[in-house]
């Protein structure tokens, strides 16, 4: 049954698949390479992250100190002109806020002078609710990129539709960098959000596809490893003082430039040119990611046999397909994964990580924790490519799970303390402690291991549409959490909110002692015909 305790060994559907006949020498360094430049793709997802936590507090109060004295005398003289008679100046409304976020932000100024009458750049305010739109419309965007990434992977596969959506990303960036109105900004965030939804999708897939089952799990892990690292390098721009409007132009040529050129000068998938029947093609792509030195034969004709008709499956074939055990059991544990991961918070405090530090009123600057938090996120990130391959899926998702539980249970606690309640002062060292623990932890282990698993567990004529579907999951699980989070906190408190959080990463460790198989060192082929043996 797929809700009794998952067995903690891997039973092969052939005792004799244990022993792998050798073929040559395999060369790790083209994999490598392969799998960071299209790593590259989640990098600029972690700078899509990562990006609201520098900009929304630039957008929600103003950048000079004198315009609110130069709004304040301007009203003045503006009632003054009313009550004799003449004409007030013209009044533009922009948008909104300063401290209260809600309070409106005019900018006056005379008829005379029209070139005045257009917004200068600085002068885009964000309100509560809008601010929350911007922080997190990229979820919704990212729904809709995962519904797209199916069938764009299925025909075109994760190579090219790595290059088609690359240059959306560098248009949406530069976008943010000239905008002067609201409407303009999250317009472009909800872009950059499909296109991750695409990216993200079949970067994941290819680093899967194209790696030997010896180091599938580290280098699948990469992609997380560079989510890191755009977190870190958008909190590091943040921390140096560069205005919002130069950030997104800088995030935007540093990531998809290199993403662009190096994913062109690499072979597709051997999988997907398999279900392609393209067999010389994957042949070729196999030896060039293996080395020369290997013999791909046996290899190829394994996913050769995967592959086989995979490329006449049509949609319904593979919704149809559901109704298989070999099919919809590792299918629902991928989404189960994805739901608990991301109601335990992680999104969230990528994006609120200098709301949350202020509210907290640690004694070191908001900004520079949050660069903290990145440098922890990288680190954790590093710790979990040796992690998944040496401890295994399981260990590593149980123990971290409970390890997130326990950071974020320590975190609620602080503000339960913090709003009076037990008459226990804490120092102010807690809640930067607790954000640095919980992201390393889940750096290393929750973050990542959803997303090898969902691409590792399904069987390959469902991959691209299972695939897809688990990302809209995730993406929708990312949205719940991100826009709750505000009002979930004026409501019942962060203290609680921390703590629900803290619940789901408990119910993350039992889904995957009741579900999941250990797929270390196991092929995609092994891992599929392990399900099929479940319904004999």
């Amino acid at each position: 049954m797929v809700f009794s305790r998952c067995q903690r060994e891997w039973r092969p559907a052939d005792p004799k698949a244990e022993e792998k006949p050798v073929s040559g020498t395999i060369k790790l360094w083209p994999q490598v390479l392969v799998a960071l430049t299209a790593s590259l793709a989640h990098l600029s997802l972690g700078t899509v992250l990562a990006y609201p936590a520098i900009a929304v507090p630039q957008l929600t109060k103003p950048l000079l100190p004198e315009l609110n004295r130069r709004h304040n005398a301007t009203l003045r003289e503006t009632y003054n002109q009313s009550q004799v008679g003449e004409a007030p100046p013209l009044v533009y409304l922009l948008d909104n806020s300063t401290e209260s976020l809600d309070r409106l932000n005019y900018t006056l100024t005379p008829s005379s002078t029209p070139s005045s009458r257009l917004p200068r750049p600085h002068e885009v305010w964000l309100s509560h609710s809008q601010a929350t739109w911007f922080a997190s419309v990229h979820t919704t965007g990212a729904i809709v990129g995962s519904v797209v990434c199916g069938p764009l992977v299925s025909v075109m596969g994760q190579r090219r539709a790595i290059l088609i959506t690359s240059p959306f990303i560098l248009a949406s960036w530069l976008t943010i960098w000239a905008a002067s109105l609201f409407s303009l900004l999250v317009s472009a965030r909800l872009v950059l959000g499909i296109c991750i939804g695409v990216t993200g999708t079949a970067a994941q897939i290819y680093n899967v596809e194209i790696a030997h089952e010896s180091v599938r799990g580290s280098l699948t892990c990469l992609t997380d490893f560079f989510v890191g690292l755009g977190l870190l390098f958008t909190y590091a721009l943040g921390m140096s003082g560069l205005e919002w409007r130069w950030t997104a132009f800088t995030l935007g040529l540093v990531i998809n430039l290199p993403l662009t050129i190096g994913i062109a000068m690499f072979p597709d998938s051997p999988r997907w040119l398999a279900t392609r029947g393209r067999k010389e093609d994957a042949r070729k792509a196999l030896s060039f990611l293996r080395g020369s030195s290997y013999d791909v034969s046996a290899e190829l004709e394994n996913i050769m046999k995967a592959g086989n008709g995979g490329s006449k499956n049509t949609l319904g074939q593979q919704v149809r397909s559901l109704k298989t055990p070999g099919v919809y059991m590792p299918f629902l544990t991928s989404c189960g994964l994805f739901v608990f991961t991301q109601f335990s918070g992680p999104y969230v405090m990528y994006s609120y990580t200098i709301y949350i530090f202020q509210a907290a009123k640690v004694g070191v600057s908001p900004y520079l924790s949050s660069v903290l938090v990145g440098v922890a996120r990288v680190v954790g990130s590093a710790v979990g490519l040796v992690v998944v391959e040496r401890a295994g899926r399981r260990p590593a998702m149980m123990v971290g799970g409970i390890g997130a539980s326990l950071s974020l249970g320590c975190l609620g606690f602080y503000f339960f303390l913090q709003n009076g309640h037990g008459g226990v002062r804490f120092e102010q060292w807690l809640p930067l402690a607790s954000m640095i623990s919980y992201t390393l932890i889940v750096g290393a282990t929750i973050s990542p291991i959803p997303f090898l698993l969902s691409s590792e567990l399904l069987p390959l004529s469902f991959r691209s549409l299972g695939s897809a579907v688990s990302k809209i999951v995730f993406y929708l699980a990312s949205m719940v959490a991100t826009c709750s989070f505000p009002t979930l906190k004026e409501n019942l408190g962060p203290e609680v909110v921390f703590w629900l959080y803290a619940v789901s990463a408990l119910s993350l460790v039992l889904l995957v002692w009741r579900t999941l198989p250990e797929t270390k060192g196991r092929t995609l082929e092994e891992i599929e015909e392990y399900y099929k043996g479940l319904n004999k």
